[in-house]
């Protein structure tokens, strides 16, 4: 696949609902990623400005251009504000299969947008994308985002070891896999 194409309207459950990023993103973006626990989960770098919210969207637009990437804001729906960030990312197309990695705004955690999020997007990427296969990563000390990939119906698979390096810490990693079938 060389190109991945965006919905034009938002993937809603009617709780939540993902969207592509806008250019008006930038001042969200850059308040949300204040917080320190997305830096110590994400590749999200700290200290972290409107300069790196522009970067940010600038790598989304040429990584959907290129096949790489199919990221979305998390947002209420309507023209609701903004709770994260959702993307299907590092696709294997012959393979049929993507990694789904999100973040979340400190104030959105804990009313389920997260799982609600990543079962949206799988089942765009299953039906749209035709994957077979979705991956998640979470650390192993991250257990919120362990909870939220066995509530959008992952199955745990092992640990990776010393698999991510976030700064100068290296993180197990718990691997968990979804199914096309599962979600069906």
């Amino acid at each position: 696949m060389a190109r991945i194409v965006l919905p034009a309207e938002p993937i809603t459950d009617g709780v939540t609902a993902l969207r592509p990023w806008r250019d008006s993103d930038v001042p969200a973006i850059a308040a949300a990623c204040q917080d320190p626990e997305i830096g110590i989960w994400t590749r999200v770098p700290s200290p972290y400005g409107e300069n790196d919210a522009r970067a940010y969207l600038m790598q989304r637009y040429d990584a959907i251009h290129a096949g790489l990437s199919a990221p979305f804001a998390i947002v209420e729906p309507g023209d609701g504000a903004l709770l994260g960030s959702v993307a299907l990312m590092r696709p294997a197309w012959e393979h049929q299969r993507a990694e789904v990695g999100y973040w979340l705004a400190a104030r959105a955690r804990g009313q389920g947008h997260a799982t609600r999020a990543v079962q949206l997007i799988c089942d765009w990427g299953f039906s749209v994308l035709r994957l077979e296969r979705i991956e998640l990563l979470a650390a192993t000390g991250n257990a919120p985002s362990q909870r939220v990939a066995e509530r959008a119906g992952f199955v745990r698979e092992g640990v990776l070891r010393s698999y991510i390096r976030n700064g100068e810490v290296r993180h197990d990693m718990v691997a968990f896999g979804l199914l096309a079938q599962e979600r069906g």
